[in-house]
């Protein structure tokens, strides 16, 4: 699995396990609610979720929950926060379900004695810097006003991204909703308006853009 995530993109069977193998990785397994990352922990590796998923949420001064990623497998978390030393984690991250990470040590990477680490190191500023993209584009989403135009932008983002007007997301409704910032039955009606008006068809989180 790990050859399809861009943190390796262009590295071999052989060469992912002897980089793995120079930074002394870890695996954990945590079962479904257990927490990843408290905010406000320091981080110090960079994590990778092979089987399962998990959720990365925020919590304001009043006790609100903010969803503000969706973790499923191969995605890739802590790589901004590995390498920034003194900063504490803004986002707590918790297991959705029963899920496995791997982890790999930031600083044991870059003085990996390994030559393709390097590469690998490339690939993940190359990944923030996607990220920071999806953030930007979130937070346009989150500006709109009206259920309808925050719907459409994701779903248009979704069809971009994916590169058909098919396509599936990694959310059930209320992640979906917590993601574009409503209210789930505010959601699920105006999904079901969409429908109605021909807009889009839709099973669970099946799309299909008409």
């Amino acid at each position: 699995m790990l050859n399809e995530n861009i943190l390796f993109s262009g590295l071999s069977d052989q060469r992912i396990q002897a980089v793995l193998d120079s930074t002394g990785y870890t695996q954990k397994k945590y079962s479904a609610g257990d927490i990843i990352v408290h905010q406000g922990d320091a981080v110090h590796n960079i994590g990778i979720v092979t089987a399962g998923s998990a959720t990365g949420k925020k919590y304001t001064a009043n006790g609100e929950e903010i969803v503000v990623s969706v973790l499923t497998e191969n995605k890739i978390f802590g790589d901004v926060l590995s390498g920034a030393d003194g900063f504490a984690s803004p986002v707590t991250v918790q297991a959705r379900t029963d899920c496995t990470v791997l982890f790999i040590n930031y600083e044991k990477l870059l003085y990996s004695p390994h030559p393709q680490a390097h590469r690998i190191l490339q690939n993940m500023i190359q990944n923030i810097s996607l990220k920071y993209f999806a953030q930007n584009k979130r937070m346009e989403i989150l500006m709109m006003k009206s259920v309808r135009s925050k719907v459409t932008a994701y779903l248009e983002w979704q069809r971009s991204a994916k590169g058909s007007r098919s396509f599936s997301i990694d959310m059930d409704r209320q992640l979906m909703a917590d993601f574009l910032g409503v209210e789930r039955s505010a959601l699920s009606r105006e999904l079901s308006r969409m429908k109605k008006d021909g807009l889009i068809d839709y099973h669970k989180n099946s799309f299909v853009l008409l």
